[in-house]
């Protein structure tokens, strides 16, 4: 049922696309090592993270670039551990058994038109409930807070842990993150809710009409 969620959210994912214009976003799945270096890149100069590149070969990894083959972002999903969500945490908290679920990661998007969330995060929500894995585990920087409030409040995560983190390979300093854990079933229904109030925002702001007009204008 959530693979065919999944393959839903994806091509509810491309129709959105039609309505960005000159902002279309178009994804990659990632397999050579300069694709790899972009996806690398781009989150360091989001996040301030330069992640492994072994590591994000791990599993899925996607960029997303404009029409001028500019590079607006992308994201991976790790599907087998260890999971550098998971070995950050102090040695204290309990940590989840990492076979059995799947590391959502490198999320990073350019600002622009605000439907690009939606396109964007479609695709993401879309390729994650599409793997094996029941349980996604992802960190967001406690800083954050509008990321979190638009975005991941809405799928009812349980927070593993808040506060200070370990240092790991790549990150320039310390950070407080939050780490935490959701499954399939609430990523899914929390989704779907969140993107339609995202596109009912959208055609409320600009009105419907408007909205049509725009698909043929762009």
């Amino acid at each position: 049922m959530f693979t065919l969620i999944g393959h839903g959210l994806v091509v509810f994912s491309e129709i959105t696309n039609v309505f960005l214009g000159d902002e279309k976003l178009h994804f990659k799945s990632l397999s050579s090592e300069r694709d790899f270096g972009i996806l690398q890149r781009r989150f360091e100069e989001a996040d301030g993270i330069c992640l492994p590149i072994d590591y994000l070969k791990q599993g899925r990894s996607f960029i997303c670039f404009n029409d001028n083959h500019e590079a607006q972002g992308g994201f991976a999903l790790i599907d087998q551990g260890p999971f550098r969500t998971l070995e950050q945490l102090p040695e204290n908290i309990l940590k989840p058994v990492d076979n059995a679920m799947t590391e959502i990661t490198a999320v990073c998007l350019l600002p622009g038109h605000p439907l690009r969330r939606t396109r964007y995060w479609s695709f993401v929500v879309g390729k994650a409930l599409s793997g094996h894995s029941q349980q996604l585990v992802y960190a967001v920087d406690s800083s954050k807070t509008a990321l979190r409030e638009r975005v991941f409040n809405h799928i009812r995560a349980h927070t593993l842990y808040e506060g200070p983190v370990k240092m790991l390979d790549g990150m320039n300093s310390e950070s407080v993150e939050a780490v935490e854990l959701t499954t399939k079933s609430h990523l899914a229904k929390g989704f779907v809710k969140l993107a339609l109030h995202e596109v009912g925002k959208l055609k409320t702001l600009v009105g419907a009409d408007r909205f049509k007009v725009a698909t043929a204008s762009n």
